[in-house]
């Protein structure tokens, strides 16, 4: 025999409280996990606005930021970040290396690869012949900067931009090079640069 459902409050029988008990007693695992989550959101902000709320102090710096940053005011209010996968490779486009036609089907040298092992697109292959850019390249503005053929709008503006050659990796390989740009390790798992932006000055909505 099912248990009445009594109120505690009135020590009296309630068939309301009863009904939400058969309700809950029939209500499946999925059933229950699903109208749990759309609490989720809610969770979220209730966690968001208090610190919104708060009195932040004048200035730049705000709530979520660390003390103290940035050491100074910044000058750009927006930094548009793109990271082109895929693109051609940097031979081919502002990294003038004319060295490599004296180098051109000669193997891969020991010194470059050391002992790393290339993607699997080139398992089948025997050697790893060294090719340089079929490209024209030129210099242009008044900085000299060697572009290719390939740029041929970034040449007119290329006076306003910096390109910057210094930066490079042990890594061969397209995913962990792209690893180590984005966190300064070539092993996964690591805070991305975005993720220390956040973390020193707060996220966007702050």
């Amino acid at each position: 025999m099912k248990p009445l459902i009594v109120d505690p409050r009135t020590r009296r029988f309630d068939p309301v409280e009863e009904e939400v008990a058969d309700w809950v007693l029939a209500e499946t695992r999925r059933q229950f996990f699903s109208r749990g989550a759309r609490g989720l959101g809610a969770a979220a902000l209730a966690a968001l606005f208090p610190r919104d709320l708060k009195a932040a102090p004048a200035g730049i710096e705000g709530p979520g930021a660390l003390p103290g940053l940035p050491h100074f005011e910044p000058t750009a209010k927006r930094a548009i970040y793109l990271h082109l996968v895929g693109a051609p490779p940097q031979m081919d486009l502002f990294d003038y290396k004319p060295a490599m036609k004296d180098w051109y089907d000669k193997d891969l040298p020991e010194s470059i690869r050391r002992g790393q092992r290339l993607t699997t697109m080139t398992s089948g292959q025997s050697r790893f012949p060294i090719a340089p850019s079929v490209f024209k390249f030129e210099q242009h503005g008044q900085s000299g900067a060697w572009l290719s053929e390939l740029l041929p709008w970034t040449a007119k503006v290329v006076d306003d931009i910096a390109i910057i050659r210094s930066v490079n990796t042990e890594a061969i390989n397209h995913e962990p090079a792209i690893t180590f740009i984005q966190t300064g390790q070539q092993f996964a798992g690591r805070p991305c640069v975005g993720s220390w932006i956040a973390y020193g000055l707060g996220s966007m909505n702050q």
